[in-house]
This record gives structure tokens, sequence and C-alpha cells, in this order.
């Protein structure tokens, strides 16, 4: 291991090792491996995106068991990467590291938590993004940076040596340029799994309102030319439109109790006090104020929709929906309004702990990026990675040279 010097605002981290590599063959060999700053590695300390948590954090015992596997299969570690506050934002921007450009569109965000391992990967700085993803942190910079990402089931991978945000809907995603690497990445980090033919698309029409007005064309677009991939196309049973308008809200409940379930201690520890965001030092308070009955309310409605999904899915059937009601915001907007509607599309597979992949498929005329996803019920990780490079080779053929 090296030590490494930052030159890349908002995307590199000062510390940590870089050009790190204990195996030269496997799957991943040689494979530029960049990982966001939660994952431990021996020897070294994480900032989780914030000074006071570097300061008082100790050098980590062990490595990861995810970059462990990912090393052994040939990575090129080449640095940790920059994250939103404990990774408590969708935006990207981080007040004591800077902000991350969107590599593929100057003067717009790159979305968050895993906003560095998005931007490495989207400058073609890394192969491989390796994040989490709690309420859509590899989904958001995915979509905005014209990614493949995935947020895999809940607990498929090992979450040993890392810092949790909300261990009830934490999970270990990636981000890739292709989706052969994106699977080839799953073959390593994902346990065994069946691989079956997901023949059946499903279809919810409500969602597309959720959406910009001017992306809805578009988006449609992209569904009736995915259409031909599947065999069978059948609509989400959806038994009231209020159930969406619930989504946002019973998630943001959700997690900001296991937050504050997790993270109480250190935020009221006695002396100096950890600085942050105003967006998202408030977003702690109002975790730390949430009630038991808030959260027996928030259970009523995941519990409606982890019945929804299981009706409506099965082991050979995806959800196609939208990623993100919008484009890449500019960097400096306010996103304040902006993350309940991108945590009302986000929560549907947070909350019923399904596997989502985002795929950078639309050809926008403003250059922006966007696509969609694909999400199935849990546990069919692999199946949804076969699905979705199927899918893209697809679309790859039907694209003028």
């Amino acid at each position: 291991m090296s030590t490494k010097n930052n030159n890349t605002t908002g995307i590199f981290c000062d510390h940590g090792p870089t050009l790190w590599q204990t195996n030269q063959s496997g799957l991943l060999a040689n494979n530029r491996l960049a990982v966001k700053d939660v994952f431990a590695v021996k020897g070294e300390r994480n900032s989780a995106g914030n000074p006071h948590w570097f300061k008082t954090a100790k050098p980590a015992q062990n490595t990861a068991s995810s970059v462990n596997k990912l090393m052994t299969a040939g990575c090129n570690f080449i640095g940790f990467t920059h994250t939103d506050e404990l990774a408590y934002s969708l935006e990207g921007n981080n007040i004591h590291y800077g902000t991350a450009q969107n590599p593929k569109l100057k003067g717009h965000a790159c979305g968050g938590s895993s906003m560095g391992s998005a931007a490495a990967v989207a400058a073609n700085l890394a192969d491989i993004g390796l994040g989490t993803d709690t309420g859509g942190s590899i989904r958001i910079p995915a979509s905005y940076c014209g990614l493949y990402g995935i947020r895999p089931s809940h607990n498929v991978i090992e979450k040993d040596g890392l810092i949790p945000l909300a261990p009830p809907f934490d999970t270990i995603g990636w981000l890739t340029q292709s989706a052969e690497l994106l699977s080839d990445v799953g073959n390593v980090l994902l346990p065994n799994q069946a691989i079956n033919n997901v023949d059946t698309l499903v279809i919810c029409e409500p969602l597309f309102e959720l959406v910009d007005p001017v992306l809805q064309a578009p988006l449609k677009q992209l569904l009736e030319k995915t259409k031909p991939n599947f065999k069978h196309h059948k609509e989400f049973e959806l038994p009231n439109s209020s159930l969406l308008n619930e989504l946002a809200d019973s998630f943001r409940v959700l997690q900001g109790r296991a937050i504050a379930k997790t993270h109480k201690d250190w935020l009221q520890l006695p002396g100096q006090l950890p600085q942050f965001a105003p967006a998202i030092a408030a977003r702690f308070n109002m975790a730390l104020a949430l009630t038991d009955q808030e959260e027996q309310e928030a259970l009523k409605v995941q519990t409606q929709w982890q019945t929804l999904i299981a009706k409506n899915l099965n082991t050979n059937s995806c959800l196609f929906l939208p990623t993100t009601p919008t484009t890449a915001p500019k960097l400096g907007a306010d996103t304040s309004a902006l993350r309940m509607q991108i945590i009302t599309l986000s929560a549907i597979a947070g909350l019923s702990s399904s596997a989502q992949v985002h795929l950078p498929l639309a050809d926008l005329a403003n250059d922006h990026l966007y696509g969609f996803s694909l999400m199935m019920s849990h546990g069919n990780d692999k199946s949804l990675l076969a699905c979705v490079k199927h899918l893209a080779a697809h679309f790859k053929q039907d694209t003028p040279a």
C-alpha cells in the first residue's frame, strides 16, 4: 500500500491506500476499484464524510469481506472516495471535502451519497465504484451520471466492516460503465443463487406520473423499447394511489428511527460535537425526535408494500420503474423538495428489501443522462443482473453506429 495525494476535489480522499493489489489474476483482474469511505481496510481509518468521525476513529483491525472478495478477484484498489456525511444525503455535496461535479454533465451534481465512487467511474478514473445504498445512494448517482448501478437485495452481501447508516435498509452496491462488468462484480460479491429466465415485465403506470413531465415521454419510449424483450406484460395491481403518497414519509420515519438507534450515542457525545451541513444536521435532529407511534404507523405501510411486491413479483418477473424524477440538478440548486420525490421512487425497493438496477439507456436531446430501473423481489439478484445484461445488449444492437 502507498499513500495518495488528493488531486480531484470531491472524488478521492487524502487518506487510505492507493494502487494496492493483492492478486493479479481473477474474474476482475486489473479493474480499478474506487471504494466509498465507509468500508474498513485493515490498518486504515475512515471519515464517513465527516472530519470528527475521522478524528475519533480507530484503525480497522480487519478489511471488510466485500473489499477482500474484490481484491481476491484481482481488483486494483485506487483509493477511498468521498461521501456525503455519514451517507445521510442524496445530494453529493460535502461541506468539508467538496462537491463531486458530474463528470458527464459539467455544472451539475452527480448525486449521493456514493458521490465519489460514481464520479470516479463516470470520469473513467475507476472501473468499479463500490458504495452503499440505503435510500438511493447508488441508484441516484447511477441515474445522474449515466452509469449502471445496483442496490442488491437487503442482507444478501455481508456488511461486516461497514460503517452503518440505517442497518434495516443498508445495502452494499456498485457502479460500472457496462452491464457486463456490473454482472461480473455480482458473481464475486453475491451468494449462489438460481438464475431464472425473467420473461414477465410488470408495469405500474401511476409511477410515471411521479417524474418530471418532460421526462414522461422519453420514459414511455424506453418502456416500449423494453417490452419486446419480455414474453409477458402485466400491470402492477395497486389497490389505491394513496399508497404511493405514503411511501416517502414511511421510509423517512423508519430510516430515521434506525439511524437514531445506531448513532444516538455518537451524536450526543460530550465535548466537541460533530459539525454537519445544515440539511444533514436537521435530518439527524428529526431522526432523534421521531416517536414509537410514528414508527408503528410507518411499519404498517411497509407491510402493505411487502405484501404488494410479493403479490405482483416472482422469480420470473421484474418491475419497470423510473429511477429518479429528474435528471441531474445543477450544482448548488435547492434540492430539499426533490429529496422526498426521489425517496417516493427509491423507497419501493427499500421497504420491500428488493433488488434494483439502474440502466442508463435514455437518449435525451439535451445531453442530460437518464434511464430507468428494473426491480426484482428479494433474493433474485443474479436473475436480475442476467436480465439487465441481455437487455443492455439488445439496446446496443438497436443503437445506430
